[in-house]
């Protein structure tokens, strides 16, 4: 028996993501990059959260040194200070100074679309193949008619059946992410990624790691 499934319906989709894309400034000396002190990243109303520390456990895997963010946002609170949208020099110099950070990561969750699951109908066919004979006389050595079965075909009859079937949407998370050096808040390199995963967090795991990956080679190039 041969069993064959065939999907009629399914509000399923896949996202399959691109390499990342980036720019650096080739006038910025990185070899004084040490310190990384990272913002909470703008997500849009109920959005994902948690993408700074995705960011952060690759850029230390990387070889840099983390500044805690829960500290940052300490420091932003008590000096009555803000990060959204433009930042000038006077303020990222500030933070500069108190958090001894060399440079500034920055980012937004520029699109979001969360696992989900959905009802598809799926159509399943059983085949069943069934082998067909036809009888023949022949004579035997003592001239007695013999009769033998012989296989001339076969005949395939099938079965089907539709029944609804849940099936998951993959999470789907584009990012963009910008290293701001402190003194003269000039964005020195700016990286964007999307991708897709089972979960919304593993999604953004994946892109931070390919954008940290990206920002590490870029300097090391940009270095020979």
């Amino acid at each position: 028996m041969r069993k064959t499934i065939y999907i009629t319906f399914a509000a399923a989709f896949l996202l399959f993501s691109c390499a990342p894309k980036t720019a650096i400034s080739r006038d910025y000396d990185f070899n004084n990059v040490k310190r990384i002190g990272i913002l909470a990243f703008d997500s849009p109303p109920r959005g994902l959260q948690g993408a700074e520390n995705m960011f952060a456990k690759y850029l230390i895997q990387n070889g840099f040194t983390v500044v805690e963010r829960a500290r940052i946002e300490q420091v932003l609170a008590e000096q009555n200070m803000s990060v959204t949208g433009y930042m000038s020099p006077e303020t990222t110099k500030l933070i500069g100074k108190i958090l001894g950070v060399d440079v500034l990561l920055m980012g937004e969750i520029t699109s979001y679309i969360p696992a989900k699951t959905t009802l598809a109908m799926v159509e399943t066919r059983n085949f069943q193949s069934t082998p067909v004979f036809s009888v023949q006389n022949a004579m035997g050595p003592d001239g007695k008619i013999i009769q033998t079965s012989v296989p001339v075909g076969r005949t395939v009859s099938s079965q089907r059946d539709v029944s609804p079937t849940e099936v998951t949407t993959s999470a789907q998370v584009g990012v963009i992410a910008k290293l701001v050096d402190v003194q003269t808040a000039e964005i020195v390199w700016i990286g964007t990624d999307t991708g897709s995963d089972y979960s919304s967090l593993s999604a953004v795991d994946t892109v931070a790691r390919r954008l940290v990956k990206k920002l590490a080679k870029d300097i090391k190039r940009l270095q020979k």
